[in-house]
Parts: C-alpha cells; sequence; structure tokens
C-alpha cells in the first residue's frame, strides 16, 4: 500500500502537464483560497476532486491523503468548543472562522496530493534547476533548487519512512497505543535526517 503523498505513475494529462505550472498551481491555490470568500473553497472542493479523477488517482488513496484534514479539524472543534464552555456559552459552538479555516485546509491539501500524486521529484528537480539556471545565467551550481527540492520531497518522504518502521513494528508484535509513539518518533526523526542528507547528495550529483 503506498504512503501519504506518495508518487503514483500515469500518463494522464496531469501527470504530463509541465512540472511547473504544477508547482505554480500549487503556490497560487492557497494563497488564493486565503483572500477569497468562503464560496470560493466550497466550489473548489468539487473541482480539485474532478482533477484527481481527470489524474486517475485512486479514490482510496487520494482520500487516505486528506486523513491529516480530520486531525487539524478535531483541534480547531475542540478550540471551539472549549472556548464556548469557557466564555459562559456566549456565541456560537462552532465559530464560521473555523469552518472556512477547515475549507481552505481542505481545498490546500486536495492541491498539495494532486500536485505530489501526479510529479515525481525528477521532474520538480528539473524544473527548479531550469528556474535557477535561468535566472543566474548558467552560472549557479543549482544547490538552491536542490534544497527546494529537497523539501518538497521532505513531506512524502516522512509518510514513507514512517509506513516502513510501522510495518516493521507490526511485524515485531508491536501494540497500537502511547508506546508506539514513543518508541518510533525517535527512530522517525533519525531515519527522516539520514534519507534527507542521501536525497541531497543524489539531487547534488543528478545535477
Amino acid at each position: 500500500m503506498q504512503s501519504l503523498f506518495s508518487y503514483t505513475k500515469g500518463n494522464s494529462i496531469i501527470h504530463r502537464a509541465p512540472a511547473g505550472l504544477k508547482l505554480l498551481l500549487l503556490l497560487v491555490i492557497p494563497i488564493t483560497l486565503y483572500l477569497t470568500p468562503i464560496q470560493v473553497c466550497l466550489a473548489f472542493i468539487p473541482v480539485l476532486f474532478a482533477v484527481a479523477l481527470v489524474a486517475r488517482i485512486e479514490l482510496g488513496l487520494f482520500l487516505k491523503d486528506l486523513r491529516p484534514i480530520v486531525i487539524y479539524s478535531v483541534m480547531i472543534l475542540t478550540i471551539d468548543v472549549l472556548s464556548y464552555l469557557i466564555s459562559s456559552k456566549n456565541g456560537n459552538i462552532i465559530t464560521q472562522a473555523s469552518l472556512f479555516m477547515i475549507l481552505r485546509l481542505l481545498c490546500a491539501i486536495e492541491a498539495v496530493s494532486i500536485f505530489f500524486r501526479t510529479t515525481s521529484i525528477y521532474e520538480t528537480t528539473d524544473c527548479l534547476q531550469r528556474i535557477e539556471g535561468f535566472l543566474t545565467f548558467g552560472k549557479s551550481k543549482l544547490v538552491v533548487s536542490s534544497m527546494l527540492s529537497l523539501f518538497l520531497s521532505f513531506l512524502p518522504q516522512i509518510f514513507a519512512t514512517w509506513k516502513d518502521l510501522e510495518l516493521a513494528y507490526k511485524a515485531r508484535g508491536g501494540r497500537r497505543g502511547p508506546a508506539k509513539i514513543i518508541i518510533l518518533m525517535p527512530r522517525l526523526i533519525s531515519a527522516s535526517i539520514k534519507k534527507a542528507d542521501t536525497t541531497f547528495l543524489a539531487l547534488l550529483n543528478r545535477s
């Protein structure tokens, strides 16, 4: 089973779209959503689902990538409920601002999922290196673009590493609960640092 936000091979029009265009949209969409009314978010949600359908991303994988929004939503709504109780039950239990924030996060995560599912790290690196080379008239050593590529690849790498550690933990008879987090978290940090270093060196060698 694939980890969250991992690249999924395909030949859809979304996969074949220039990485630079997808990267630009990944930056523009969240900014636009934070500057527009709630109606825009409501309209974007089905649009992004349609884009995922065109990209032939399995519905199960796409919905799996949206799981983090559940955690954020619970945190946001919990704060609303506590604020309501502390303030002697004045106002609404769930505020419109909180609902708007959840919708914004949902749209942003949908966009992130589509980007990572349809764009490989090598496509992203090549795009960023071309931009850096153009801006520096070919005199750059492409270190900046390699670091940006590493940053963009960090999210799927963390989930992939966690998935591997979780499978090993289960194979050894580990059980769910706080102990699982306590045992695996230090290993996740250590493994992520090592993988990030290896990836960065690979990107530099490739450039």
